[in-house]
């Protein structure tokens, strides 16, 4: 009886929400115990007729008392016990009270949504930040299912990650919240399954995030990474990325391109093992060397020859960067390459023009210097000239002689009319003067040709064989530039017989009438012929077989000719020596 009472006693005043007298099921136990003893009197003295009210307060029997007392003792253990475990519920219960409190708090004043829903995806509780951002009121929201505030592709989405979430408890996504104005969140939702007390998934917690930032973040970051994607790729130059260690991290398109492979084929092993470098061991070493001290912090340049997919050779200018981070270390190289080799050949070939410069610059004082040598010695040999033919006059005259000597007279006045016709021929070669075109006749041309490097012929031990075609006439030419041309092509000859010590040197030159009035001249030698590398650039300028040529005589001489309207080439299938010819127009 006594526990029943106060179970119905600590029911009530537990589910009172107001705090319950800390001492009250004391004071109850108390008040219960004395009221026993005073009931059991009442029931000695009324019913069994035991002694009087003062005989039974006073005079108890021991049994009596010792019951009486040990009632009233265990109703107020009774209220004491009562009284300690509802003071701990209450205790509890403020407790929890202010956790819920704490965490109401909490929850409205996260920046994320957070929400909590039934199986069926229905809203039942959502923090303040929810309703603060998105602009809906709690009733619009309470009770509807949480896709509704999703754009349409999320809904799917949703629909597609529920039944996951039931099976498995959790799961995350990204959505696209749509507020009440219209507007769109971006936000990384992830859900949790919360359990009941069956372990059944029957209610989720739901946490969005506003990613919006993040995703223009990355968008940005990506786009960083095209531009410099393209910027690395479309450069000219070779770039790429090392550790400290040498192993290759990144190639340019450009690089890759140069050996014809891909950054999977490359990337991941030493810089010096690479195809751009394996083949010459001298330049492997040179590149360990080069990359140990970039890791040490230099900057290290120096060029290297190498070989393109198509076995090209090329000059490269290479670099190795040090990237250094706060404390100076080096945490990463960066290797340059830079194509010099077109800077390479034009220096080279600027400096083989100075030198043709200064050489054409000798060759025009040499021409000038013969201009002057030639009018000096004109002078005396027109004397000599005028003295043999008057010793002749004399001689003829004379009424004895000694025999021949007139005959020695005429060759003396012979040779010194030969001799200043050379010379005055070796002015007007080498002068510089206005070039007209006149009607030359083309054997005397050839012929005069012949008088003025007849003696190099000589010096040379060459025979030089002329055979003039008959009935030649005239050609409508510049005299000097024409004589220039066959002089280059007879002087080539000699040069190439010499060269090739061929000994009974022989030169023989043609001349004919070829078809539709033009004339041919042909100049052929027993020499050791054109060989076939030079032969396809033979006429271009500074091409030249010859040490210390200038590679300009057959440029210039197929030039000439064409300004004249005519044609300079060679004979391909000539199989022994070589044989030019030339053709230009007849007379007009």
């Amino acid at each position: 009886m006594l526990t029943g009472f106060y179970q119905q006693m600590f029911m009530k005043q537990t589910s009172d929400q107001a705090e319950t007298p800390r001492h009250l099921f004391i004071w109850i136990g108390v008040l219960f115990g004395l009221g026993y003893w005073f009931v059991d009197i009442f029931f000695d003295i009324v019913v069994f007729n035991e002694g009087t009210l003062r005989s039974q307060l006073l005079h108890p029997s021991a049994a009596e008392f010792m019951m009486r007392l040990s009632f009233l003792g265990l109703s107020i253990c009774f209220g004491i016990f009562a009284s300690v475990t509802l003071q701990r519920q209450q205790a509890a219960r403020v407790r929890a009270d202010d956790a819920e409190r704490h965490l109401e708090v909490l929850l409205d004043s996260a920046a994320e949504y957070i929400f909590l829903i039934d199986s069926g995806g229905a809203i039942l509780r959502a923090n303040q930040s929810v309703f603060r951002d998105s602009g809906f009121t709690p009733d619009e929201m309470m009770g509807h299912h949480i896709k509704e505030f999703f754009s349409p592709d999320s809904q799917r989405l949703c629909e597609c990650s529920f039944p996951a979430l039931r099976e498995r408890g959790s799961n995350r996504a990204d959505i696209e919240f749509v507020r009440k104005d219209g507007s769109v969140i971006n936000m990384e939702c992830s859900a949790t399954a919360v359990p009941d007390e069956q372990g059944e998934f029957n209610t989720f917690l739901i946490i969005q995030r506003d990613i919006t930032e993040r995703l223009l973040a990355d968008r940005r970051l990506e786009d960083s990474e095209r531009r410099f994607r393209a910027i690395f790729n479309s450069t000219y130059q070779f770039i790429g990325l090392l550790d400290p260690q040498g192993t290759l991290l990144e190639a340019n398109q450009t690089a890759l391109d140069f050996i014809g492979l891909s950054n999977a084929d490359v990337v991941g092993k030493k810089f010096w093992e690479t195809p751009w470098w394996n083949h010459s061991l001298a330049l492997q070493e040179q590149l360990k060397s080069a990359i140990a001290e970039a890791a040490s912090g230099k900057l290290v340049r120096f060029e290297a020859l190498h070989r393109s997919k198509q076995g090209e050779k090329m000059i490269i200018d290479f670099s190795l960067k040090p990237v250094l981070n706060e404390q100076g270390e080096t945490v990463m190289i960066i290797p340059e390459g830079h194509d010099t080799t077109e800077r390479r050949l034009a220096e080279e070939k600027l400096k083989q023009m100075q030198q043709d410069s200064a050489r054409m610059m000798r060759v025009s004082s040499m021409g000038e210097m013969a201009s002057g040598m030639a009018h000096e010695l004109n002078q005396p040999l027109m004397a000599l000239v005028s003295y043999c033919g008057t010793a002749l006059q004399l001689a003829q005259q004379a009424p004895s002689l000694p025999e021949g000597f007139i005959d020695i007279l005429e060759r003396a006045a012979e040779q010194a009319h030969r001799a200043g016709k050379v010379t005055r021929h070796l002015r007007d070669f080498v002068s510089n003067r206005k070039h007209e075109k006149t009607c030359v006749v083309l054997n005397g041309l050839v012929q005069d040709v012949i008088d003025l490097i007849g003696w190099e012929l000589q010096e040379a031990d060459i025979q030089l064989i002329f055979q003039p075609g008959s009935n030649m006439g005239e050609i409508f030419v510049d005299r000097i530039q024409i004589e220039q041309v066959l002089m280059n092509l007879i002087k080539n000859s000699i040069e190439a017989i010499m060269g090739a010590g061929i000994e009974a040197g022989r030169v023989e030159i043609t001349s004919q009438f070829s078809e539709e009035n033009s004339v041919l001249i042909t100049v052929a030698d027993n020499g050791p012929g054109i060989s076939a590398g030079i032969a396809e650039v033979l006429f271009e300028p500074f091409q030249t077989s010859k040490e210390g040529g200038m590679g300009m005589g057959l440029s210039l001489s197929r030039s000439i000719v064409e300004a004249h309207n005519g044609k300079l080439w060679f004979d391909k299938n000539r199989s022994s020596g070589a044989l030019f010819c030339m053709s230009l127009p007849g007379s007009r």
